[in-house]
């Protein structure tokens, strides 16, 4: 037999490239009816926006097998800081230096006057850069999909983590539970973070920094809203 021919066809013709391709709509309703179609049955796209408002003083807290805190007392007033210029200015705070009255960008000679007893150290960029994508990389447990907010990193702005996480959440008991438990993990590891997720990173950016209730580390937008 011609081992170009396909059985029950003439012989020497083959199949078609596509052949599918008699099943291909053929009027703009039936194409418009297919897209909609094949849209209700993919999943929404749901998008997790990890905020690490802490994160270079965190990495510097962080225990470590073998190696020492940078202060004995991770809860003592604490900062990184930056030359600027001909001074040097503080980069990331803590939770008690914030409390004090500290901020980023302060001149470091100003944060001291404020607080005597504030413990400074290097601010490292470069570090924390190369922290984030490890934690990003950390994130691959929830999905497949992860990667560093732009320029994220040491400074006023934190640092951030995006998750695109959909169809993933039912696999964690769905998306309030793998909220909770990304950010449960993240506050063992030594990092304060907050989480939400939305349909979009803009919604999903802007609740995990400025929508949260008082007392609370994650949202969640539901899909529509």
């Amino acid at each position: 037999p011609d081992r170009g021919a396909c059985p029950g066809t003439s012989r020497g013709r083959s199949l078609p490239l596509n052949p599918f391709s008699a099943m291909q709509p053929k009027t703009k309703i039936q194409t418009q009816t297919r897209a909609r179609v094949r849209a209700a049955d993919k999943p929404a796209a749901r998008i997790v926006s990890l905020f690490l408002p802490r994160f270079a003083t965190d990495r510097l807290n962080r225990v470590r097998p073998g190696s020492a805190r940078p202060h004995p007392d991770p809860s003592a007033p604490q900062v990184t800081a930056l030359k600027d210029g001909g001074a040097l200015r503080v980069a990331a705070v803590n939770g008690a230096a914030e409390g004090a009255g500290v901020v980023p960008g302060l001149a470091l000679a100003d944060a001291r006057a404020l607080v005597p007893d504030l413990h400074a150290f290097p601010a490292n960029p470069d570090h924390d850069a190369r922290a984030l994508t490890r934690l990003a990389a950390w994130c691959g447990r929830y999905t497949p999909w992860t990667a560093p907010e732009a320029d994220a990193g040491a400074g006023e702005a934190g640092a951030g983590i995006w998750l695109d996480v959909s169809g993933c959440a039912h696999l964690f008991g769905g998306e309030s539970a793998l909220l909770d438990d990304l950010v449960g993990r993240l506050g063992g590891l030594g990092f304060s973070a907050r989480a939400a997720v939305a349909e979009t990173p803009g919604a999903a950016w802007a609740m995990a920094r400025f929508g949260m209730v008082p007392g609370t580390r994650t949202t969640r937008i539901a899909p529509g809203e």
